[in-house]
């Protein structure tokens, strides 16, 4: 018997956010496109936490101001426009839903490197003023890439935010000060490394790092500690054979919550091989990496996708049994069923018609 379609929303580099329907019926499972919604540059999605009916977007523009956008959901699965509001800066490329629901904090990348707070109305769906905004100062080895603070995810842990800095090399720490975000310390990165994404979890940091290709784990310190924190573990993302000439960017991490279908959580981390020559990638796609915390972080293997520069990826289902991913240039969109408690991924299904292309993030509803 089939079960029942869950939907998916996409959040992309074109003009649209799409819509699909999943269908998981073991080796019969179907992925297809239900609809596209306006949604210029909905690079990063997210639901609001407590009204799963509300979705947020970054409008990542680089040639012109950024901003971030509010939308309701349909019974359909499409989206519509509610509201909109300034980031305060070019490209932003991800926001977080903070403060039991009450505000957004947006950031944005290499043009300005700042966050912002924006309030929500009481009814959760409308910007109505703006917190405040902290500008980060900082660089790091490689001039490329580091000449400024490129701050990358805003992440809630306890009443802080933890902001990853590809740009300093550093995760900043945030607290509210007489109602602003005020920058409290850091944690400090290796140099050169470029953090991207983060998982704190239980008194422990864990790190992907875009431009050194690895996951590490640190302990976080009091706030007051201000001692640099040594690395319990760095470990290499990349598989182990890659193309020759071909350049990594490490791009998502996310981990498996404990549950009673998949007790044992693990971190998973998207490989995004961003090599310009069909020579240089590889035909079975890049690689999602996937890494046990216990008895100590480690390689557990690597899944290959078929996806070419896989960047969206995320968990979903009612068990947390699905994850869907996405080739940025190549591939389409997949789903994967998570095996063997979690330690490796089974493909479902796989779309690549209209409304596949340049997807970067997912929404599970």
């Amino acid at each position: 018997m089939w079960n029942n379609p869950i939907t998916l929303l996409g959040g992309t580099y074109t003009a649209f956010i799409n819509t699909y329907s999943f269908v998981p019926n073991g080796p019969l499972s179907t992925l297809s496109l239900v609809g596209q919604s306006p949604g210029q540059s909905s690079t990063w999605i997210s639901l609001h936490p407590k009204n799963c009916s509300l979705l947020f977007s970054t409008v990542e523009l680089a040639t012109e101001p950024g901003s971030i956008t509010s939308f309701i959901i349909d019974s359909g699965g499409l989206v519509r426009q509610i509201d909109q509001t300034p980031s305060f800066g070019n490209s932003p490329p991800h926001l977080a839903i903070v403060n039991d629901g009450k505000e957004v904090i947006a950031l944005t990348y290499y043009s300005s490197g700042n966050v912002a707070s924006h309030i929500l109305g009481e009814d959760q769906a409308y910007f109505v003023s703006t917190g405040n905004l902290v500008t980060f100062n900082g660089s790091g080895p490689n001039r490329a890439r580091q000449a400024s603070s490129h701050p990358h995810e805003a992440v809630q842990y306890g009443d802080e935010v933890f902001i990853p800095d590809l740009g300093a090399d550093k995760v900043w720490r945030l607290q509210k000060d007489d109602g602003k975000w005020t920058v409290k310390g850091f944690i400090q990165q290796p140099l050169g490394s470029g953090p991207r994404h983060i998982v704190p979890l239980k008194g422990k940091l864990y790190t992907i790092h875009e431009m050194g290709n690895t996951v590490t784990e640190q302990v976080i310190p009091p706030l007051d500690d201000t001692e640099p924190q040594e690395l319990l573990a760095n470990i290499s993302t990349l598989p182990p054979t890659v193309p020759p000439g071909s350049l990594y960017n490490a791009a998502e991490l996310f981990v498996s919550p404990p549950s009673i279908h998949y007790p044992t959580p693990y971190l998973y981390a998207s490989n995004r091989n961003v090599s310009p020559l069909p020579a240089q990638t590889d035909p079975l796609g890049d690689t999602i990496a996937i890494f046990a915390l216990k008895p100590k972080l480690h390689l557990v293997r690597h899944v290959h996708t078929g996806l070419q520069q896989l960047r969206g990826v995320s968990l979903g289902g009612e068990h947390g049994q699905y994850v869907a991913a996405a080739g940025l240039a190549g591939g389409g969109i997949a789903v994967f069923e998570r095996v063997d408690g979690g330690t490796d991924l089974k493909l479902l299904a796989r779309y690549d018609g209209v409304g596949s292309e340049k997807v970067s993030s997912f929404v599970w509803t």
